[in-house]
């Protein structure tokens, strides 16, 4: 990686959930030598509510299309299924074709035994959902030859099953898909299959720690983790936080949402992966007298 080393001895904090900062603290650490502290501000737990989730699982040869927007959906879907005797690995036919968002997410969706049928090119929920709203201004009377075109002709007059978090819908990305997909003509059931929680252990010593010492960057995944951290910190030692350290969001939703509040966001990666984080994190740090505010943010 070009920026090996280039955060070396910058304090950053990462806000993902347990078990799902391992990549990208490997690429912080060992990469590019910044010193990295973890903060999950979000879980993800089973639903308790399971009625409607257990009916598009029993009844999932009744959709055409099966479409995961995270590695948690597909994860909890997943093990929802197992719960109930379906296997991923083993569905009988007529089987849902399988559509995942972003490498990541088709890669946890074929661990869990799913044959995935289309990847698309873009890297958010947002950017393919603005895609998918021209190709549905153009895509009648065409010969399909780009492949987001063709999947808005594959799902236009079908069933598209969308498992998702129970919080989902709040965040701009989530309500996009759902939004675009009905408008390319689908029938789309969208299933809450996990909860999107704060932990516990949020509001402890680690989090008074970071108030003494000095934090070089927050990042933040989801508009979930901001939110949860918001409103631990409070809103003085938020926007103190944001004045002392750089905050890095992971695509344009969370971006979306930091600005919501009030806060700059100093840094967004433009795509969801660790490399594009980084880059984008050593061109802010290698230019501190060009730390401009992104357009639309604003300034606490």
């Amino acid at each position: 990686m070009e920026s090996s080393g280039a955060l070396s001895g910058k304090r950053i904090v990462i806000t993902r959930a347990p078990g799902q900062s391992e990549d990208l603290r490997a690429e912080l650490s060992r990469g590019a030598g910044a010193h990295v502290i973890e903060l999950p501000c979000v879980e993800f737990r089973e639903i308790e509510e399971t009625t409607d989730l257990d009916g598009a699982i029993r009844g999932l040869g009744d959709f055409a299309w099966l479409l995961f927007t995270s590695q948690n959906a597909a994860r909890f879907f997943s093990r929802r299924a197992r719960a109930l005797g379906v296997d991923p690995a083993q569905l009988a036919d007529p089987r849902p074709r399988v559509a995942a968002i972003g490498p990541a997410t088709a890669e946890a969706a074929r661990a869990e035994g799913f044959s995935v049928d289309f990847v698309p090119d873009a890297g958010t929920g947002r950017s393919f959902a603005g895609n998918l709203r021209g190709c549905v201004r153009s895509v009648a009377g065409m010969e399909v030859k780009n492949p987001v075109m063709g999947f808005v002709r594959a799902v236009a007059g079908v069933k598209v099953l969308v498992p998702r978090s129970d919080l989902a819908l709040r965040d701009r990305g989530a309500a996009d898909w759902t939004e675009v997909l009905r408008h390319a003509g689908a029938e789309v059931t969208a299933v809450a299959t996990y909860r999107t929680c704060m932990p516990e252990s949020l509001a402890g010593p680690q989090l008074d720690r970071m108030r003494r010492e000095k934090i070089d960057c927050f990042i933040f995944a989801s508009p979930s983790a901001f939110h949860n951290f918001a409103k631990s910190v409070g809103p003085d030692d938020l926007r103190r936080f944001a004045l002392s350290s750089a905050f890095a969001a992971i695509g344009p939703t969370t971006a979306s949402a930091i600005r919501g509040a009030g806060i700059r966001c100093a840094i967004e990666s433009p795509e969801p992966n660790a490399k594009s984080l980084i880059e984008a994190m050593v061109k802010h740090f290698r230019n501190p007298s060009r730390r401009a505010t992104h357009k639309g943010a604003k300034h606490a």
